[in-house]
Parts: C-alpha cells; sequence; structure tokens
C-alpha cells in the first residue's frame, strides 16, 4: 500500500462514522490505503504547542518517521493533524539544525526522519491525486442543483507557508470535489470563517456556540440542502453544538455531512453503509431531497412529515421511553428516522413499531408539541391494512370479530364468587352498526 491513514484521536474516538465513509469511499475507488501501528496524538497545536513546543515538534516528528520508515505517505481526513503534520513536516525541511536535534531525539527510539514522505489531507488527496475525473466517472446517483454550502476550515488552507494545498483567500479545490458530484456549491459570506471550536477547551463555550451560529444562521437564510467539510473538530460545531441548540428549542435544521458521505450517496451507497444516521442533528431532509432525485421515497398518508423530521432531528425524549428502559436493541428515534427517509416499506414489517406501548409520555415531554406515539400509531394502521400484524394482536381482532369482546366472560370464576352472570355482548347489532358504516 503506497498511502497509510492518519486518523489523528477524534475520529476513532468520537465520530467512527466518519472513518466507515472514508474507508468505504476510497475502497470502492480501488485507492490502496492501510493503517499502521504506532501512531500517537499528532499532537494537537493550539494545546500542546504553547505548553509544550518541543514535545509538539517530537511528538510530530515521531509519527511522520513511523510512516517514512514504511515508505508510505500519509492521508489524514482531519484538518488539525493536517496542521500539525504539515507544520513539523515543513519546519525540519526548512531548518536542518533543528532536524538534526531531532533525529539525535529519535535515534533513542529506533528512528530517523528524512522528510521523503507526503502528507495530505483526505480533500487534497481526492482532487489532487484520485483526481475530479475519476470521481466524476464513479457517479451514478448525482446530486443534481442541490444546493451544498462548503466549509474548508482554517487548517485545511492556513497558514499557506506550511499548507500549500490551495489560495487560503480563495480556495476552489474542494469546492471542484463538491461540483463533479452534481451539485451546486453556494457562495456565502462566512464562507471561510473558523467555526470556533477551539474556544471551548478554554472555556469559551458560549463564545464557540455563538461563531457556529453565525454560519449557521447565514446557511438557514439561504436555505442550503446541507454543510459539508471535512474536519472532526469542525463537526463538534456545526453538527454537535447545533443539536444543542435544538434541544433549547433554536430550530437551525441545517443537515452536516462530511464531504465522504455526500460523495458515498453520488456513487449508489445507502446511507446505512456510510453510517449517516449517527450525526447528531438528523440529515434527513437532505436525504429525502436526494432520494427525490432518483424516484423519490415512499410517505405515508396522515402525517405532517416535517414534524417528523424535527422529530427525528430532535431525539431529546427517546430515554423518556418506558420501553427503551427494558429493551436495549429498541430506540424510538431509530424508527422516526427511517420514517424521514420514507423507508415505510420495511418499516411496516418491522416488530419495533409494535413496541410503542402507548402510554404518551413522548407525547407529553416533546417539545415539537408532537410527540412520536402518533406516527407509530399511523405505521401500525397502514401495517393492519396490509394484514401485517403480530400474532397476539391477529388473535385479539378474530376473538373481537367474533364475539364483540378480546377474552370470554369467566362464568365459573364469577359464580365462585357470587356475581350475577356476565352481560351479553350484542355482537349482532354491532356487526350491523359497522356494516352500516362500511356502506
Amino acid at each position: 500500500m503506497p498511502y497509510a491513514y492518519f486518523w489523528g484521536c477524534f475520529i476513532p474516538a468520537r465520530f467512527p462514522f466518519l472513518e466507515k465513509s472514508t474507508r468505504v469511499v476510497l475502497g470502492n475507488l480501488g485507492v490502496d490505503v492501510g493503517d499502521l501501528d504506532g501512531f500517537t496524538c499528532c499532537p494537537e497545536t493550539s494545546v500542546l504547542k504553547p505548553a509544550e513546543e518541543r514535545t509538539w515538534l517530537l511528538a510530530a516528528a515521531r509519527n511522520l518517521a513511523i510512516a517514512e520508515t514504511r515508505g508510505l505517505d500519509l492521508v489524514t481526513p482531519c484538518n488539525g493533524c493536517y496542521l500539525t503534520l504539515k507544520t513539523v513536516a515543513a519546519k525540519l525541511s526548512a531548518d536542518a539544525a533543528a532536524l538534526a536535534q531531532v533525529n539525535q531525539a529519535l535515534q533513542r527510539v529506533g528512528l530517523e526522519l528524512n522528510g521523503r514522505i507526503r502528507v495530505y489531507h483526505l480533500i487534497e488527496f481526492l482532487h489532487d491525486v484520485v483526481g475530479v475525473t475519476t470521481i466524476r466517472s464513479a457517479i451514478t446517483k448525482p446530486l443534481t442543483d442541490l444546493r451544498i454550502a462548503v466549509h474548508y476550515g482554517c487548517h485545511m488552507l492556513r497558514p499557506s507557508s506550511a499548507i500549500g494545498f490551495d489560495d487560503a483567500r480563495h480556495p476552489t479545490k474542494f469546492d471542484n470535489l463538491v461540483r463533479a458530484l452534481g451539485a451546486v456549491s453556494e457562495e456565502y459570506d462566512t464562507k471561510l470563517m473558523c467555526c470556533g471550536g477551539a474556544l471551548s477547551p478554554v472555556g469559551s463555550a458560549e463564545e464557540a456556540a455563538a461563531m457556529a451560529r453565525m454560519k449557521l444562521v447565514e446557511l438557514k437564510s439561504r436555505k442550503v440542502d446541507a454543510m459539508t467539510l471535512s474536519c472532526p473538530n469542525c463537526l463538534m460545531q456545526y453538527d454537535v453544538n447545533q443539536f444543542q441548540m435544538l434541544r433549547r428549542g433554536e430550530q437551525l435544521g441545517v443537515p452536516v455531512l462530511y464531504y465522504t458521505e455526500l460523495l458515498g450517496l453520488a456513487m449508489g451507497l445507502e446511507p446505512e453503509e456510510l453510517g449517516v444516521s449517527m450525526h447528531k442533528v438528523g440529515v434527513e431532509p437532505f436525504l429525502a431531497a436526494f432520494a427525490a432525485l432518483h424516484g423519490g421515497a415512499p410517505q405515508l398518508p396522515h402525517l405532517d412529515m416535517g414534524a417528523v423530521q424535527r422529530c427525528a432531528e430532535c431525539g431529546a425524549c427517546v430515554h423518556d421511553c418506558p420501553v427503551v428502559r427494558v429493551d436495549d436493541g429498541f430506540n424510538p428515534n431509530t424508527v422516526m428516522k427511517r420514517l424521514a427517509l420514507g423507508d415505510v416499506d420495511a418499516l411496516l414489517t418491522s416488530p419495533d413499531i409494535w413496541k410503542c406501548v402507548d402510554c404518551y409520555v413522548c407525547a407529553e415531554l416533546c417539545p415539537q408539541n408532537f410527540g412520536m406515539d402518533k406516527a407509530f400509531e399511523v405505521l401500525r394502521a397502514e401495517a393492519q391494512a396490509r394484514g401485517i400484524r403480530p400474532s397476539g394482536t391477529a388473535a385479539q381482532l378474530a376473538a373481537f370479530a367474533k364475539a364483540g369482546r378480546l377474552s370470554e366472560v369467566a362464568e365459573g370464576p364469577r359464580r365462585k364468587l357470587g356475581l350475577p352472570p356476565g352481560p351479553k355482548s350484542a355482537i349482532d347489532d354491532l356487526r350491523v352498526l359497522l356494516a352500516d358504516s362500511a356502506e
């Protein structure tokens, strides 16, 4: 393999679905990228460099030397890792004395760094190595005219003295990759603005959220179909922080997807293969727009699908569901997400739609004034209309059709208790009534 992944810390620990989509997409493109053992944190520049610059330098140099020993160029889907590794590689390439000092230290662990490998950001790798033409030829379900807002993130571009991937002031390469999918790359005012993620670790979480909000508010006003990026820290800002805003009642509703997720969908891969359901802010509105381009997806009547999508994105009442507490395999929010995607036929045969116990807790607590119970009721009704029902439900229906009751009166125990005979069921009258109603 000529290339090795450098995943960094955030993706394996917090966002493994980003690793999934990257592996699947590059594998389908026939790119030979593998894994190496022994890497540490890149390490993160804003945290470690000011406190321990020598540690920061040696740790990064050691990571580079591990790859160089194997003769493998590095590919990283993380802006922060890209910044550190590119900056250290550039510094040591330009400073022979510093490189000699680093190698003197690296000898203690049997390594040496000569600067023979290259570090690629994933977006750089896709654009410059795989190529836009190759990507375009792999598209089977284009994102025709969907409006996608590219977020480069600071360290994909800056500092240009070390990065050199694209024009730091007027970048185009990420936009080119979006256009290769058939989408429109939306121009907007805050396009090159920092996400603000570095503020949270230093105790300025409110300011970090405010920076994220500025871009999200603009994108909401422009009614884009999605934002795309390729940095886990930026995803934290625009997906996780947006989810917190949603839970506080702020409806921004901007789906945020990694570029590899968009690329995988355009290559004809299913959302489940890419792990897109693991985003905090549901991407169902985007997937519905995408599905509409390619034959659409079945929907159910009698449901406000906008409310369903908001419910799928929220998930605030999931842990209040009593069934969730006793059934580890049941997640009502997963049902809502599948419904929002139009996965109706599969849902109707799923046992999950019968696990709602009609306790109405979700309805009472729902910040959307919707309640998942409505969706479960409609799903069960549609399943019944198609003759799909659990055996216990079928038996109860048969009993009702026979006697107008779900069970026969237990006359023996009643006599033993001195109770009068049970009232007779007027099943004939009920049948006449129901026949008239049917007419």
